[in-house]
């Protein structure tokens, strides 16, 4: 011990002072290190678990390796030892950062216990905000922006209106656009909710805002799941068609893109359906009335989620919102992708500049991220409309995922990740997204093995035109009914990719060499199920004819008498006769209660 000590007195002290830095300085991002590691809940738990060890371990055999050369002035070890253990302690700060900006990336996606969310106070253009006596406000205490937020409005500028409660938006607007009421408490997205309307189309210059409020509340978003993403899974993916850059939980929706997936982690098959938005569907925050389903986004992502599980009588494990505007970002940092464009066209670009165009001719390209955007959006000059745009996106979806499995470099990782988290929200923990992990070392592993990374199976639904009418507006809109066959063969392929039904064992295969073959895509060619009753022309015929026909569909039928000085009067039918009926012929009789027939009658 005495020799110990007098060959340390006598020892270097420039390289102690090395050596007792060089701990300090392998101490500190070791630590840091340490921390980053016990973060990464589920991922690869026994490895992290022995690089732990090792490091402690590495740290005891430097404190005495190192201080063991100094005292026998063996340089040359020192030297190596010291410069190895700085290297490792770069190395650590190196990987600590890199976690770290994963994990707080990640930590941006997840949904947030508040969220900043907007009521508005509106009226018509021409009123008079001193006019204002009488005010609609929606009757569910739950919603933040249309109740809450509005009775904070109603306080703080102690406003003594005449309030009227009202069931739904839609005849809150009705009356305000007919003078029952004089102003409105709505949402923050009702623009982009009734600009769905085609009785609504400018309603961004027809109302005024007479007050707003905006305020941080805790989200009402009533779906949660405690599933890791290693055993099958639901994903609900709601768009939101923004020209801003990022998104957050209270963002408004615009219902035009819902796609359900699920994924099942042990077969990395995944299946994607797109639901179209004109679908008219019972809507679960409108006791079931039914209209099209891009309108329940008007009752925010509780009501969306709970009209597609009534639909499609599955579970939503997870749902996700996506910044339209964000895909110009994501397929940037992938470099762009490949993809079919299956017809040409034009398309504004992602700030809504009319003229500035995209256009693209048909044939298989290389979209960059202004591109892919246009192609997303577009269905106006498609010969199917939405349809085909459904199809566009489920081919970008497709594309985007087998381009994240190319990545090449940290840089391109890290820019990737910015740009969604930027644009993503969704209800997963960030110990969920984590455990996401396995699923892509599997898929690393298949490629590596010269296998499919991804099985990614597609659904078609058919659909027939259901053109509706509504009687409170006096308007038709476009919309599409679905053959029950079509959705049932969906909503089996979904099922039994979630393990919740078996697949049945195909006994039988038959082969046509003059034939292509052609991978079954689940839904598409099934048309039976489209039991609808549609109104039905009653010119011509009598009222007894029109009455018995309201009496058979519960429909009630109400008469007017009309002479030739009024417009509903018909020449060509005889007196006596139905001349003309409020609602057009062809039209779905849901939600049609009463029709108005006129018949001609003669001047007394």
């Amino acid at each position: 011990m005495k020799r110990t000590l007098k060959r340390l007195f006598y020892t270097n002290k420039a390289k102690m002072i090395i050596y007792l830095f060089t701990i300090i300085v392998f101490l500190v991002p070791a630590i840091l290190f340490a921390i980053s590691l016990i973060r990464l809940n589920g991922i690869e738990t026994t490895i992290r678990i022995i690089v732990l060890f090792l490091i402690v371990c590495y740290f005891f055999y430097y404190i005495y390796k190192c201080y063991y050369y100094i005292i026998n002035k063996n340089k040359v070890k020192y030297y190596i030892i010291t410069i190895f253990t700085i290297l490792l302690a770069i190395i650590f700060i190196i990987l600590s950062y890199f976690i770290n900006v994963v994990y707080g990336e990640i930590g941006n996606l997840t949904q947030k216990d508040t969220s900043l969310y907007t009521g508005y106070l509106i009226s018509l253009t021409d009123t008079n905000n001193k006019d204002i006596k009488t005010v609609g406000i929606i009757n569910d205490t739950g919603d933040i922006e249309g109740f809450k937020i509005a009775n904070m409005i109603i306080k703080e500028n102690k406003l003594k209106y005449e309030l009227k409660s009202y069931d739904t938006y839609d005849d809150m607007i009705y009356d305000l656009y007919n003078n029952k009421i004089d102003g409105a408490f709505v949402q923050n997205n009702y623009l982009s909710y009734f600009t769905m309307d085609e009785a609504y189309l400018n309603i961004a210059s027809e109302t005024k805002v007479v007050y707003k409020k905006s305020s941080e509340e805790k989200n009402n978003i009533n779906i949660s799941s405690n599933k890791s993403l290693n055993e099958p899974f639901t994903v609900l993916l709601l768009g939101v068609d923004s020209t801003a850059n990022n998104i957050d939980a209270a963002t408004s929706l615009n219902g035009d893109t819902l796609m359900l997936i699920t994924f099942n982690p042990k077969t990395l098959n995944a299946t994607i359906f797109s639901i179209p938005r004109d679908l008219y569907v019972p809507i679960a925050c409108r006791k079931g009335t039914k209209a099209k389903i891009n309108s329940s986004s008007g009752g925010g992502v509780n009501c969306v989620i709970d009209t597609i599980k009534d639909l499609l009588d599955i579970d939503i494990d997870y749902y996700a919102k996506i910044n339209f505007r964000g895909v110009v970002d994501l397929v940037e940092a992938l470099n762009g992708i490949d993809v079919e464009v299956t017809y040409p066209f034009c398309e504004q670009d992602s700030t809504r500049n009319i003229y500035n165009q995209i256009c693209l001719k048909k044939g298989f390209q290389h979209l960059n991220g202004e591109e892919t955007l246009a192609y997303a959006r577009h269905r106006h000059t498609l010969p199917s409309g939405d349809l085909q745009r459904i199809q566009n996106q489920q081919l970008i979806v497709e594309a985007m995922s087998k381009k994240l499995l190319t990545l090449n470099t940290v840089t391109e990782f890290k820019d990737i990740l910015s740009a969604i988290s930027n644009n993503i929200v969704t209800s997963m923990s960030r110990d969920q997204i984590l455990s996401s992990y396995n699923i892509l070392k599997d898929m690393v592993i298949n490629i590596i093995s010269d296998k499919d990374a991804l099985v990614v199976s597609k659904a078609y639904l058919e659909v027939y035109d259901n053109r509706i009418y509504n009687e409170r507006t006096g308007t038709y809109s476009a919309a599409l009914g679905y053959y029950e066959e079509s959705l049932n063969d969906i909503i089996k392929m979904m099922k039994i990719n979630l393990e919740l039904e078996k697949a049945e064992m195909i006994t039988e295969f038959s082969f046509d060499a003059n034939t292509p073959y052609e991978i079954k895509v689940a839904g598409k060619g099934l048309k039976t199920g489209a039991n609808i009753k549609r109104t039905i022309s009653f010119v011509g015929k009598t009222v007894g004819e029109a009455e018995s026909w309201g009496n058979a569909n519960n429909v009630t039928i109400q008469k007017e008498y009309v002479t030739e000085d009024n417009p509903k009067y018909n020449s060509d039918v005889q007196v006596g006769l139905i001349a003309n009926q409020s609602v057009a012929a062809g039209m779905s009789l849901d939600n049609i209660k009463t029709i108005t027939i006129y018949i001609n009658t003669v001047n007394e």
